[in-house]
């Protein structure tokens, strides 16, 4: 694993920025495009792209709860795992550019879907993966940057040599005294 003195700030602020550009110009274009119309077809029968909006978390966590009490825990929990994240870099980012990476995939698509709770009290999602009639919940680009490097965060926590994840000291040999 290769080691560097500091974090690529500007890898991390460049990954994180492209996430959220990208997250932002497809809800922009789904506001535009989808809202009161019928599901574009991608891939008939498996991917179509449907305009959806989520009051909720992950699988509408929270969805049912006052709007207020939703906006005040998604903006403390965004703030809460966006400092975790610089903590992380801060500690371990300098000893790997994948590491760096995926916190940034996974920063970038939080501030993307907090944008969206800020403007609108919801997420804009219209990624629709299906079966025939069997759907999965509709995501957006932001959720597909988490996802992602939520993964490879356990892939790289995985790896023998990962920041924060030692082998087991062999035990100190006992000693010999005589008695």
């Amino acid at each position: 694993m290769e080691r560097r003195e500091r974090v690529s700030w500007a890898m991390a602020l460049a990954v994180a920025a492209a996430v959220l550009a990208c997250d932002q110009w497809t809800k922009a274009w789904v506001l535009r495009t989808l809202p009161g119309k019928p599901p574009l077809t991608v891939i008939a029968g498996f991917f179509d792209l449907t305009f959806s909006r989520n009051t909720g978390g992950v699988f509408g966590l929270l969805a049912g709860a006052p709007s207020l009490g939703r906006r005040v825990f998604f903006v403390g929990a965004t703030a809460v795992a966006l400092g975790v994240i610089l903590v992380l870099l801060l500690r371990w980012g300098r000893h790997s550019r994948w590491l760096t990476f995926a916190l940034s995939l996974v920063a970038g698509g939080a501030v993307g879907n907090l944008i969206d709770r800020l403007r609108f009290g919801s997420v804009v999602d219209f990624i629709d993966w299906h079966w025939r009639t069997h759907h999965w919940y509709t995501f957006n680009v932001a959720d597909s940057a988490i996802t992602i490097g939520a993964l490879l965060l356990f892939v790289h926590s995985l790896a023998p040599d990962s920041p924060g994840v030692s082998p087991e000291e062999p035990a100190p040999p006992p000693s010999r005294t005589k008695a």
